[in-house]
């Protein structure tokens, strides 16, 4: 009995060792030792459907009905079926294939995805459409690919949107549709689907906003960004810190909670230079404060703390902050600087400089917002330094950052700023 259990122990280790071989005649070996064995007609099929004469395709299917009469419910031979099918035009036996594939695995992504596209390379939108639909409800995960094929075959973004995509139960699948399609540059589209997804009031996590919030800001679409902005923050999406001064444009500007380094709240930009703290805790008032430290004597310009924000053309603004300071050594310490993102020499000033050890005191800066600007971008900006010394360490603390509207501009300085 042993001798037997040894030979059959062979005989497996050998078929399975040829059953996963890349050569026909070699699966065929596999099949004369053991020629019930669904596992090697599938394979075999599969080879046969690598290749381009009509009878091996044929050969292809024959193969591939054997192992599903071998074994009926398993999906993996069916699908194999439904594509040896489709390789000779066969679609009747290809679609009941890929039926019973999907009546054996209707929780497995992979067969959704096998039967949209055997629907779309047949041209059937009507029932490949609803198979990618049921795909994404399972598996976000196949998103892009799925985006990417359906506008692909399709062109029409609209009818993806509403027959893919729009009225699902998860929001972060219509999220990711607006920003793939932003990042094709179809914003009309993108923003139907955010619509959608704001007309449902339901809350969801800000990460999955995210993507679609910065591509609008980096092709500069501000005012989209801050409605959604806004709407986020009535959802709860967003936690607007308590005890914001009204009229304040900038957020968080007391550094109270945690920054989500995106959208209309603070960013950070690292470097081996200049450290970021955003929850000190020896603030000007309440219990945090941004602390900025250059560990590392270095006279490079440095960016580490910014934040954009959305303001009017044409309108005046004041910023102002609390600042102190530990033994920065060069003459040419830390200040906030207002740029316009989108046109950099159409504004750019900055507030006094801060060098030495400073206790808390007030730094303000006036300036106009011109006919094109709708945002700003604030930040803590070290400049190089011309003048001995030149190379900086120390610390900055930075609290109770605003900027405030003060009126709109004179018609005078209007036109100065159009020339």
């Amino acid at each position: 009995m042993a001798l037997v259990g040894s030979v059959e122990a062979i005989k497996i280790a050998v078929v399975t060792a040829l059953g996963k071989s890349t050569e026909v005649s070699e699966v065929q070996k596999g099949l004369a030792l053991d020629p019930d064995n669904p596992v090697l007609h599938e394979r075999l099929s599969q080879l046969y459907g690598d290749s381009l004469g009509l009878s091996n395709l044929t050969e292809g299917v024959a193969q591939a009905r054997r192992a599903t009469a071998l074994n009926p419910n398993k999906s993996d031979y069916w699908l194999t079926l439904a594509s040896a099918c489709e390789s000779v035009r066969d679609n009747a036996c290809a679609d009941q294939a890929l039926q019973r594939a999907l009546v054996l695995s209707p929780m497995v992504p992979l067969v959704w995805w096998e039967a949209g596209n055997h629907y779309l390379r047949t041209d059937r939108p009507a029932a490949a459409l609803p198979c990618f639909r049921r795909l994404l409800e399972l598996s976000p995960d196949y998103a892009a690919p799925t985006f990417d094929l359906t506008l692909h075959t399709y062109g029409d973004s609209k009818m993806i949107l509403e027959n893919v995509v729009g009225g699902g139960k998860d929001p972060r699948l219509a999220l990711a549709f607006a920003d793939f399609l932003s990042a094709n540059n179809d914003f009309d589209t993108a923003h139907q689907a955010w619509t959608q997804i704001a007309g449902r009031g339901s809350p969801f996590p800000f990460v999955a906003i995210r993507p679609y919030m910065e591509r609008l800001l980096s092709h500069g679409r501000y005012q989209e960004a801050r409605a959604i902005w806004l709407h986020l923050e009535r959802l709860g999406v967003i936690a607007k810190p308590a005890g914001s001064e009204q009229g304040n444009l900038v957020f968080n500007g007391g550094f109270e909670q945690p920054p989500l380094g995106a959208g209309f709240d603070w960013r950070s930009q690292p470097s081996p230079y200049a450290s970021v703290d955003f929850a000190d805790s020896s603030p000007y008032e309440g219990t945090h404060c941004l602390r900025v430290d250059f560990p590392v004597s270095q006279n490079d310009e440095f960016e580490p703390v910014y934040q954009i924000i959305p303001v009017a053309s044409n309108q005046a603004y004041t910023v102002a902050a609390y600042v102190r300071s530990r033994d920065l050594t060069s003459d040419s310490g830390p200040r906030l600087r207002v740029t316009d993102p989108a046109c950099p020499s159409c504004l750019d000033a900055s507030t006094a400089t801060t060098v030495g050890s400073t206790p808390w005191h007030t730094v303000t800066l006036n300036f106009s917002a011109g006919p094109q600007t709708q945002a700003v971008r604030v930040s803590v900006w070290r400049p190089r330094s011309q003048t001995f010394p030149t190379e900086i360490t120390g610390t900055f603390w930075l609290d109770a950052v605003s900027l405030k509207a003060t009126g709109p501009v004179s018609e005078k300085a209007a036109l100065q700023s159009r020339h």
